[in-house]
């Protein structure tokens, strides 16, 4: 009867404690100035596998005040592409350490 109500609350906290921190991780990475520097490796990323020929324009674009901003397809692009090269620059790091240890 204890063991059941010990792994019930235990099983309540896991999984608040881990809706926690993923909701903690997915709102710092879409905060502005976070969201903002993927944007930008993203870009950048872009413009190095192409040559050069895809240009996607800066972040920095402002939005009138009481205005929404309404990302593009590219931006989201942009986006997307920084966080999983930043990801897979990372892992390829960790990897290249625990060879060499």
């Amino acid at each position: 009867m204890v063991d059941e109500i010990v792994g019930e609350a235990a099983s309540f906290l896991f999984r608040q404690v881990g809706g926690f921190a993923v909701e903690l991780t997915v709102d710092h990475i879409f905060s502005r100035h976070t969201a903002r520097f993927f944007h930008g490796v993203g870009r950048r990323v872009i413009a190095i596998l192409t040559l050069g020929r895809t240009r996607i324009p800066t972040s920095l674009r402002t939005v009138p005040k009481g205005v929404s901003a309404r990302p593009r397809r590219s931006d989201w692009l942009a986006l997307w592409v920084g966080i999983l090269f930043w990801v897979a620059l990372f892992f390829g790091i960790g990897l290249g350490v625990s060879h060499f240890l």
